[in-house]
């Protein structure tokens, strides 16, 4: 059983992971949002939407104001 929760652990750290490596290359995602997300992760709180849309809420605010600019 206890070999069971590690193997489980295992694998959602490699995706976790896995998901911080796609991502970190992306403009969409600063060093700062990437620090809060990692964050959220290590405390096990990536499953809570609140606290995931707050830490990536300055990047889309970000993006959405420099999107509408071009047109001034």
């Amino acid at each position: 059983m206890a070999e069971e929760n590690f193997i489980q652990k295992s694998l959602l750290e490699q995706i976790i992971d896995e998901m911080f490596a796609n991502i970190e290359g992306q403009k969409e995602f600063d060093a700062q949002t990437l620090g809060q997300l990692r964050g959220l992760a290590a405390k096990g709180d990536l499953n809570k939407f609140i606290e995931v849309n707050e830490a990536i809420k300055p990047t889309l605010r970000g993006e959405h104001e420099t999107a509408g600019t071009g047109n001034r």
